[in-house]
């Protein structure tokens, strides 16, 4: 077989899938360019991620390397930027991931209330039953770090909520709630506070100079405007499409069926911490103890690396004859290795686990705009590795 990875097809026998590198490359630098914003679906709005992966970086992975009817599995799935791009393009979609939040995100696309007046229907529902236990919420019992954000009605309407809309598994009306859940516009719930990381922000906003930022703000009014957003540009989507979403430990699931592609973009080696940033959203879902929850889906890199073999291992199984991994990974440096982080995984991939060959790599800086940490900390680019089951 020749390598496709210096611009060549990749030719084998029937069963072997051909990609025209070039024809990839070209794809790849005009969905990498500009915004999509305001191109995407809403659905991919409907609660922020930190480090989330670009929607039309997702399409055209799923486009270039996989064929309709496939079955994409992504064992990190985060927010849920593959799997919405992979049951959009017709693929049947398994998802995973450890964190509460990540999970939540994924069903919410992954099983979204599509019409606006089966959504409202189902507030009115639930809004019945926030009635009942709203006022029995003991504001006392909840950490007092929580308490800094929201005035203390508004906690306890939103807390009533969550509470619900957990026991109803809504997911889709619970992540538009995570989705208001802080920031300083007057549409959301808390105090003064960053969007995407929960920071309050106080010295920016003075109670005394803000007022207005500081009152109480109804929870129902605000999640219903917030639906109405999320459901504001919402593709065609086939129903029949099998979908499934885990909250497993990727080194040691294997999904019910064979699958023809991974498309993942893992936590690598600490660059983010997606316990700590999000940790505000994560009580709201019971998980409380978020520096526990980092060390196991943010990992530093002797447990990264482990935790990454033991996979690779597990999807060389999983993978149909033939079948890719396709992997977004940072420009960390491995101690251990000492080389960048993509080199490491493709020789562990092809030399230490075997079984695999690689057939692209391909390096894009980070745009400034993608930046949550806009002083360049993290990382400056990322590679894509594709990997064949040999």
């Amino acid at each position: 077989m020749r390598s496709a990875a210096n611009g060549r097809s990749a030719t084998s026998d029937t069963n072997q899938r051909l990609f025209y590198i070039p024809e990839i490359n070209k794809k790849f630098a005009n969905s990498w360019a500009g915004s999509a914003l305001l191109k995407e679906s809403t659905l991919h709005q409907v609660s922020p991620y930190i480090g989330k992966m670009k929607s039309s970086m997702a399409s055209t992975l799923i486009s270039a390397f996989t064929q309709i009817e496939d079955t994409i599995y992504d064992p990190f799935c985060g927010s849920g930027s593959i799997a919405l791009e992979a049951w959009t393009a017709g693929r049947a979609v398994i998802a995973n991931d450890l964190s509460p939040y990540a999970g939540t995100l994924t069903r919410a696309k992954l099983f979204p209330v599509t019409s606006i007046v089966d959504a409202y229907a189902e507030i009115d529902s639930a809004a019945n039953q926030v009635q009942k236990i709203v006022a029995a919420i003991d504001l006392r019992k909840i950490p007092t770090w929580v308490r800094k954000f929201f005035h203390q009605e508004t906690l306890r309407e939103t807390v009533a909520w969550s509470e619900v809309l957990k026991n109803r598994k809504s997911y889709f009306l619970l992540s538009c709630l995570l989705g208001i859940l802080h920031h300083q516009r007057p549409g959301f719930l808390s105090y003064p506070s960053s969007h995407t990381v929960p920071y309050l922000r106080e010295k920016n906003y003075p109670r005394h100079l803000y007022p207005h930022l500081y009152e109480y703000r109804s929870v129902r009014s605000r999640l219903e405007k917030k639906v109405g957003r999320a459901l504001k540009r919402v593709p065609v989507l086939d129903p029949q499409v099998t979908r499934s979403c885990y909250m497993r430990n990727a080194a040691d699931f294997i999904p019910d069926a064979r699958v023809d592609a991974i498309i993942t973009s893992p936590p690598y080696m600490r660059q983010l911490d997606y316990g700590r940033d999000n940790r505000l959203r994560l009580w709201f879902l019971g998980e409380s103890n978020w520096k526990s929850l980092d060390s196991n889906i943010s990992p530093h890199e002797v447990k990264f690396l482990t935790v990454f073999k033991r996979c690779l291992k597990l999807w060389h199984k999983v993978l149909t004859p033939s079948g890719v991994c396709v992997l977004v990974l940072g420009d960390v440096h491995s101690r251990y290795y000492g080389r960048p982080l993509p080199d490491v995984i493709t020789h562990m991939a092809t030399e230490e686990v075997g079984g695999y060959s690689l057939i692209w790599k391909h390096t894009e800086e980070i745009p400034k705009t993608r930046r949550v940490r806009r002083d360049c900390s993290g990382s400056q680019s990322e590679t894509f590795l594709v990997l064949r089951r040999c």
